[in-house]
């Protein structure tokens, strides 16, 4: 499989909380760091492993949306890929302030993809434009909340 499919293929099935995926495509001897207001903790396979289940278990019953926003790719050689992309959450229709900076390392050994490395910048500014997308879709949805209620009195007054 190409780099290309497999990032795609990584992403929806993380957004689809499949843990057992996350797992296969986990290096056992991943290296990564969180950054978050300054602290960093480093952590392995178990704790990103426990990190997502945790993550899984807090959203399980909410209307909760990832939305990935890829910022770059870049081919290191021929069989490592590093990835950058935010991670943002929707949270019952509303985009949280805040969203997560990765840049992921992947590599493919013995024919299979699988995440080395993983640094996260976490709680950073959301990208700008997807702020912007919200804004506008408020806006346009309220509109036509109002529109739709403009109508149903001009409706009754008849």
């Amino acid at each position: 499989m190409d780099f290309q499919t497999f990032y795609e293929e990584y992403k929806r099935r993380a957004s689809q909380h499949d843990l057992d995926y996350l797992k296969k495509v986990t290096s056992r001897n991943l290296a990564a760091r969180e950054i978050r207001q300054g602290e960093w903790v480093d952590y392995s396979y178990e704790e990103s492993i426990e990190g997502w289940h945790q993550a899984f278990d807090h959203f399980q019953d909410q209307d909760m949306s990832w939305i990935y926003t890829n910022h770059s790719e870049t081919q290191l050689n021929e069989n490592t890929h590093l990835a950058a992309f935010w991670v943002s959450i929707r949270l019952n229709g509303e985009l949280l302030g805040t969203s997560n900076l990765f840049f992921d390392t992947f590599e493919k050994v013995d024919g299979e993809w699988q995440l080395v490395r993983c640094y996260i910048e976490a709680g950073v500014q959301t990208p700008p434009h997807l702020s912007l997308l919200f804004q506008k879709e408020a806006f346009f949805s309220s509109q036509k909340s109002f529109q739709k209620n403009s109508y149903q009195h001009i409706v009754k007054t008849f």
